[in-house]
């Protein structure tokens, strides 16, 4: 399964194999939704860092609420989660 989405973590494309539809849909919606967060929480660290670069102090980068990179972590970890449920 891929889901594309926007920095915001909202899908606006995804595949679907025939294996993946045959889980209960609980689970897939599951990894649908660690994948969209997963793919918010990377473009949010990628703006925060790009931000950064050209001068944004923390105190401002703290204030538009981007995701850290412990919050990427996180993301990835819920997202490794999910794949290691479907592989059961």
């Amino acid at each position: 399964m891929s889901v594309t989405c926007t920095a915001a973590g909202l899908p606006v494309r995804m595949t679907i194999s025939a294996r993946a539809m045959r889980r209960t849909p609980a689970a897939l919606a599951g990894e649908i939704l660690a994948l969209c967060r997963l793919a918010g929480a990377t473009a949010g660290v990628r703006m925060r860092g790009d931000l950064a670069e050209r001068g944004v102090a923390d105190d401002a980068l703290a204030l538009l609420g981007l995701p850290s990179r412990n919050e990427l972590v996180a993301a990835e970890a819920a997202a490794d989660a999910s794949a290691t449920r479907r592989r059961r």
